[in-house]
């Protein structure tokens, strides 16, 4: 049995590169008469984390992809890596004098249903000679792949759709990181984007580990928390040009998001409203693996915090009770209406009775990417624009039309696909066309996933908005600050229970994050009934 896949790259092989700081110089980009990336220059110290920042459509996307050889920038622009005495040109050719740029998306790109070593040498394995292919050497490679970032627990037979979420970043970065031999840049776009908190922190070992091999890793993230936690320094673009740099230790939040915005931001979070006195929904004995038992009477206009860490329960919650989620038992009981059976729950019969959800993965479970945003934005409303059993696109479109204005979507442009929109746009979307159907219950899953500062801003402020008029809502997340800001009470799962319950003044960052670990807190006990 024989093989010629080419061996595996061994670090320390080359070394041409490895230790310099990365220079980017000139990068320029226009699509037509449009500029969408102006003259962007910055450097990347060798063993340092560099953030990338700025709102959707500001040029970050734009600048990785030329780095990754998916655009060539204008000619003429003199657009250029700088590595030491070396200037090479992009897009990047095969004499880079061992330097490479390995990026890892937001969806990592990897096929879900093959294995993690056929994942991690696929590009390899269309390459052999005509023979049989040992896949003991295969999946031996791969384990060396895997032991390089430190992952040593994930099996190189497993099926990648089987792996958590943070395991999988782990197997695409170690696909990256094999790249990245002799040296060069590791771009993470989003990465983090839907880890939960504990995820979050064993991904920041790992690229911590990398930046210790002398490797650059240039950083994308709409998460303040984490650009503290991890990165050395800052960039920010606005509208296609870099607007400031700094150290992360000589600047604050409040600086970078006024660059990233354009202007102060006087706040992100609205203020807290008072809570009506009035009963709006009970949930009894709700059961979904891993969730046992969950009671929750909640208020007219309340906004309800749900988390906890991962694989603790929260984020099953919201799905149970909108009956995407086998095997479920339990009632729940919309004041003035008789309860229902959670077993016998549709998304239908949820959406009779006032329930709506945005789910946290959009594309995949909350709209049509490849249908335009008026039709999904009127997809649950088709049936006020039918007459006589024929669509009005008409007043469908001029409906749609107004929506996207009214909820600041851009481009305001109901014909545009829906999956060309900037992450935050096509949340707007989502968010736009629930409300629009007068819900009762607003069931929330990481709303703010991949979304930027503005945008986040905007859908905080809708939320509150609908829990002002009455709205009950139930926000599901592992976004403590989030938490902290916008909810009244939070309820903090621990083994599919809750094991705590925090109100009014007690719910801050720290309560949340000390119950989620400790499974207590000062005031804070695991109630019957949450009430």
């Amino acid at each position: 049995m024989t093989t010629l896949l080419a061996p595996v790259r061994e670090i320390g092989k080359e070394e041409a590169v490895r230790g310099q700081v990365v220079r980017l110089e000139h990068l320029t980009k226009s699509f037509g008469p449009r500029t969408v990336l102006n003259d962007v220059g910055f450097e990347i110290p060798a063993g340092k984390v560099v953030a990338l920042l700025g709102q959707n459509g500001s040029g970050k996307s734009t600048l990785i992809k030329l780095l990754a050889g998916f655009h060539e920038p204008d000619a003429g622009s003199d657009s250029a890596v700088v590595i030491g005495e070396a200037r090479l040109s992009l897009p990047l050719h095969e004499d880079t004098h061992g330097f490479r740029i390995a990026v890892v998306h937001q969806d990592l790109a990897l096929l879900p249903t093959a294995s993690v070593a056929e994942n991690l040498l696929i590009d390899r394995l269309g390459k052999r000679a005509i023979g049989r292919l040992s896949w003991r050497e295969v999946r031996a490679r791969a384990q060396v792949m895997l032991d390089r970032v430190g992952a040593h627990e994930i099996n190189p037979r497993a099926e990648v759709s089987r792996l958590r979420p943070v395991q999988r970043a782990m197997v695409a970065i170690a696909r990256a990181m094999d790249e990245l031999a002799a040296g060069g840049l590791l771009i993470l776009d989003e990465v983090t984007a839907f880890l939960t908190q504990d995820g979050v922190d064993q991904l920041f070992d790992l690229i911590r580990e990398v930046a210790s091999r002398g490797i650059g890793v240039l950083f994308v993230s709409h998460r303040m928390e984490e650009i503290w936690r991890i990165c050395d320094r800052a960039v920010v673009l606005r509208n296609g040009e870099k607007v400031a740099e700094a150290a992360i230790e000589e600047t604050s939040v409040d600086e970078l998001v006024t660059a990233i915005v354009g202007q102060q931001l006087d706040w992100l979070y609205p203020e807290k409203h008072p809570v009506r006195d009035e009963l709006r929904v009970r949930f009894r004995d709700v059961a979904a693996v891993p969730v046992r038992s969950f009671n929750l009477d909640a208020k007219a206009g309340e906004i309800v915090g749900l988390t906890g860490l991962r694989g603790m329960g929260h984020e099953r919650v919201i799905y149970a009770l909108y009956g995407e989620m086998p095997g479920c038992s339990g009632t729940v009981e919309i004041i003035g209406s008789d309860p229902y059976p959670l077993g016998q729950m549709v998304p239908r019969r949820a959406f009779g009775l006032g329930m709506r959800l945005v789910p946290s993965e959009r594309l995949l479970n909350g709209a049509v990417g490849a249908a335009t945003v008026r039709e999904n934005a009127s997809l649950p409303s088709l049936e006020q624009f039918v007459r006589a059993f024929a669509l009005n696109k008409r007043a469908e479109r001029e409906w749609a039309s107004a929506l996207v204005c009214n909820y600041g979507v851009t481009p305001a442009d109901c014909e545009a696909i829906y999956s060309s929109l900037s992450g935050g746009n096509q949340q707007k979307v989502l968010v736009a066309r629930w409300l629009e159907t007068a819900p009762a219950i607003l069931l929330l899953d990481e709303p703010t996933q991949g979304v930027d500062v503005g945008a986040r801003r905007d859908i905080f402020s809708r939320i509150v908005e609908a829990a002002q008029s009455g709205v009950t809502v139930l926000y599901s997340t592992s976004e403590t600050q989030d938490l902290a800001e916008l909810c009244h009470r939070v309820l903090v799962f621990r083994d599919g229970v809750v094991a705590g319950e925090l109100r009014g003044n007690e719910v801050t960052e720290e309560a949340i994050s000390r119950v989620c670990w400790a499974g207590k807190d000062d005031g804070a006990v695991a109630p019957a009934i949450a009430r």
